[in-house]
C-alpha cells in the first residue's frame, strides 16, 4: 500500500472508532471503504469499530491499533456486514489460516451475526469480494449469518 494510502486508511480508521455507528457517513473511496462494525459485545452493542474493505487488493488490517501500532484486538461478540463482501478475523496478527494455529471466522454481506459466543480476542481481518486468493480460507468456520439490520447498533 502507498503511503497516501496508509495515511487514508489510518484517518478512517480513527474516525471509524469515534462514530461507530453503522451508515453514518460511511467511508467509500476508489481504494477503500467501510463495509460494516464489529461489537464487543452481543446484539451490536458495547465499543464498535468500523470495519475496512482495500478495493482491488484486499489486505490484512490490524484491530484496535495501539500507539506504537500494534493489534490490540477485540473480542468480537457480535458483527454487521453491511455490504455485499465477505469478511474474516483471525486471533492473530496476520491474517493466516487455522493451520498456522490461528483461530479464524469469516461472514459474508450483507448480513449480521447478532450473538458470536466465543470468547476469543481477533487481532487481525481481512474484506474483500476474492479474499480466498489472499488468504488460505480452507480451514475458517463460517458464521451463520442473518438479514442485515441497517437500524441495528445504532445509537
Amino acid at each position: 500500500m502507498n503511503s497516501n494510502m496508509n495515511i487514508m486508511l489510518l484517518i478512517s480508521l480513527f474516525f471509524a472508532t469515534v462514530m461507530g455507528l453503522p451508515h453514518v457517513g460511511m467511508l467509500d473511496t476508489p481504494d477503500v471503504r467501510d463495509v460494516g462494525l464489529i461489537f464487543d459485545d452481543l446484539n451490536y452493542t458495547g465499543n464498535s469499530t468500523f470495519i475496512i474493505e482495500v478495493k482491488n487488493n484486499p489486505t490484512c488490517l490490524p484491530i484496535n491499533v495501539d500507539a506504537n501500532s500494534h493489534a490490540q484486538g477485540l473480542r468480537i461478540k457480535s458483527i454487521q456486514i453491511c455490504k455485499p463482501t465477505t469478511c474474516a478475523f483471525f486471533t492473530g496478527e496476520k491474517c493466516t489460516s487455522a493451520s498456522t494455529g490461528v483461530f479464524s471466522v469469516a461472514c459474508t454481506g450483507p448480513g449480521d451475526v447478532p450473538n458470536h459466543n466465543l470468547d476469543m480476542l481477533f487481532k487481525s481481518y481481512i474484506c474483500g469480494q476474492n479474499i480466498s486468493r489472499r488468504v488460505a480460507l480452507e480451514r475458517v468456520a463460517t458464521l451463520e449469518t442473518v438479514p442485515h439490520d441497517p437500524n441495528a447498533g445504532m445509537v
